[in-house]
């Protein structure tokens, strides 16, 4: 039941347009990165040329620092925009009644959506991930595997977490503008709680910049490990609020 709910996930994601806009954008940022690095000193140079600027040559951590930048600014916007209302928007046009009146389980349901969309997300960031790192190696021969491949698990990490609380917040909320104000609301509370040292270590949002930090100074686990365990034991806690919420909710 569940592999027949993600294949109509899937389809329905590619007859909307939605599949392409995100493959789009993460093969974009994956071959734009390593290229800006390197061409970015020379840009700023080339417009600056009455003023003197000293820029460090750039590194294949030049590369990194900007893929890793771009995925979490535009392909973190991209994809929660295009899953903020997977759920709220079928039951704001009544397509989930309809669907779950023919005897569709609904955590199954949910629990599809969700499985789709990782599923989707760390396909694509793994091919993006091998893309830049071929463009890296090309325009920087010295490109470290191991620390880019290491600090692209966080980043996996993290957007299960970010895929874990969009389900949450399109769970409770009756349309996508419900849906993405819960979402807004969480995001900045955890942005808040973010500064405060206490707190950063457990909270999912540090993730993001433990991902710069492993590329500029190398791999440190005992950094993240609670981060990481706080990180999914909090996606398993919001998608278990989801369903129960979804579950007990009636539908037209």
């Amino acid at each position: 039941m569940l592999l027949k709910l993600m294949k109509k996930e899937f389809y329905e994601f590619r007859k909307t347009g939605k599949l392409i806009a995100m493959i789009i954008t993460f093969l974009i940022f994956s071959i734009v990165s390593p290229i800006t690095a390197k061409i970015m000193p020379e840009l700023i140079r080339s417009i600056s040329s009455e003023i003197t600027i000293i820029i460090p040559t750039p590194t294949w951590k030049d590369a990194f620092l900007q893929f890793f930048k771009n995925l979490n600014q535009m392909v973190f916007l991209i994809v929660v925009l295009l899953f903020i209302g997977s759920i709220a928007e079928e039951k704001n046009r009544k397509t989930a009644g309809l669907i779950l009146s023919k005897g569709v389980d609904r955590k199954k349901w949910i629990l599809a959506k969700f499985l789709f969309q990782i599923s989707l997300v760390f396909i694509l960031t793994i091919i993006s991930f091998f893309l830049c790192y071929y463009y890296s190696v090309i325009l920087f021969p010295d490109t470290e595997f191991d620390v880019s491949l290491q600090s692209c698990i966080l980043f996996l990490v993290y957007m299960t977490f970010i895929i874990s609380l969009t389900i949450f917040s399109s769970s409770i909320g009756n349309n996508i503008i419900q849906a993405g104000g819960i979402f807004i609301t969480i995001f900045i509370i955890l942005g808040i709680l973010n500064m405060l040292s206490p707190v950063r270590d457990y909270n999912p949002i540090y993730l993001s910049s433990l991902e710069n930090q492993w590329v500029t100074t190398g791999v440190e686990w005992n950094s993240a490990v609670k981060t990481i365990i706080s990180s999914i034991t909090l996606s398993v806690i919001l998608i278990f609020i989801g369903l129960y919420s979804f579950n007990s909710q009636e539908l037209e």
